[in-house]
């Protein structure tokens, strides 16, 4: 009788991916937002990507990740609302194409997607949608002029 069994790294993968869904599921402040991570596991190494609402949240999930038996290792990619919006801001700040809007304008995020809202020309909101657009962990940028 043949049988081709899978291989054992591969199985703890699976096992390692499920427990860290199992974190994921019970912690409030993922579960309760309805955050959006996404969780990839090789040879026991668990990458985290994605959003969540705060600072404190990537924290506590990286730290309760790290504590599952099996893990070789932790990439925690999670990105939080405040600070991509803050991170967008600083961007336009210093961008040549943007830097000389003057404040008062607002840059918002919500799961990496951000919208800035303000008093912005034609070419002004083309120049701050592209600067948005190329910060690290952006998913999506839109822009309302009033």
């Amino acid at each position: 009788m043949d049988a081709t069994l899978a291989p054992v790294r591969a199985d703890q993968d699976l096992d390692l991916y499920a427990q860290v869904h199992d974190v994921l599921n019970n912690f409030d402040l993922v579960r309760g937002s309805r955050a959006d991570v996404e969780v990839e596991v090789a040879d026991g190494h668990v990458t985290l990507r994605g959003a969540v609402q705060s600072p404190m949240a990537a924290v506590e999930v990286g730290r309760a990740v790290a504590e599952l038996p099996g893990l070789t290792g932790l990439t925690n990619l999670l990105v939080d609302d405040g600070t991509l919006s803050r991170d967008v801001a600083e961007a336009l700040a210093t961008d040549p194409r943007t830097e000389a809007i003057p404040p008062g304008y607002q840059v918002t995020s919500v799961f990496r997607h951000v919208t800035l809202a303000g008093r912005f020309t034609n070419d002004e909101a083309r120049a701050v949608l592209a600067v948005a657009q190329a910060v690290p962990g952006v998913r999506a940028a839109r822009v309302k002029t009033y």
